[in-house]
């Protein structure tokens, strides 16, 4: 009887630490839990987004180091916290520096973002920061090219506000030729990326 029980226990805290792990994995990966992950080589490459000022591509930033992050305005914790590392990376460097940085955040949430929207909310933070979105089918397409974990799911109704988003959180480093060179995960310090950032310019 006694087997029997330590047993069950054994079961239980194993079932936990699984769900756990893929809790983990579906915040963190970077591609959608059950399919084929790209190699780091195949992600990458230019779009063209909507900001307030119009469409900007991130070829623009060419001869830029870019940092580019992909969230939503209510998203409640991880994102404002994402945000605030970026201005406080970007914090740290100097004037000229910061001529050779460009930081980008990707709205996963067409629906109610608005590229005037963005615009706001980044007035809190720092002013290197851009925030630009589009189409969800364009947007499904960056996604895939980037390997970000990306779902919209209908929680009740059938309003906008109705609706539960997850994604993966990394700061997605982007060389001065353009070339994706970094997806750090959302653990990292704003001393971390202020020094990436900097060894690329």
């Amino acid at each position: 009887m006694r087997h029997t029980v330590i047993l069950r226990v054994f079961t239980g805290i194993i079932g936990v630490l699984v769900l756990c792990v893929v809790g983990l994995y579906a915040t963190t990966t970077e591609s959608k839990f059950g399919t084929p992950a790209k190699t780091f080589e195949q992600l990458g490459g230019d779009f063209t987004l909507q900001s307030d000022h119009g469409e900007i591509s991130l070829s623009d930033f060419t001869g830029k180091a870019v940092v580019l992050y992909f969230g939503f305005l209510s998203c409640p914790v991880v994102c404002p916290n994402s945000m605030s590392v970026i201005s406080r990376a970007l914090g740290k460097l100097s004037d000229a520096q910061l001529e050779q940085v460009q930081a980008i955040l990707v709205s996963v949430d067409p629906e109610r973002d608005t590229p005037q929207a963005l615009a706001a909310y980044l007035s809190n933070f720092h002013r290197n920061i851009v925030g630009v979105t589009g189409t969800d089918e364009r947007l499904n397409e960056i996604v895939e090219q980037y390997g970000v974990y990306r779902t919209i799911k209908q929680v009740s109704g059938i309003k906008k506000a109705d609706v539960k988003i997850e994604h993966s959180s990394r700061y997605y480093v982007i060389n001065r030729s353009g070339k994706l060179v970094d997806a750090m995960r959302h653990s990292t310090t704003a001393n971390e990326l202020a020094a990436r950032l900097i060894s690329l310019i």
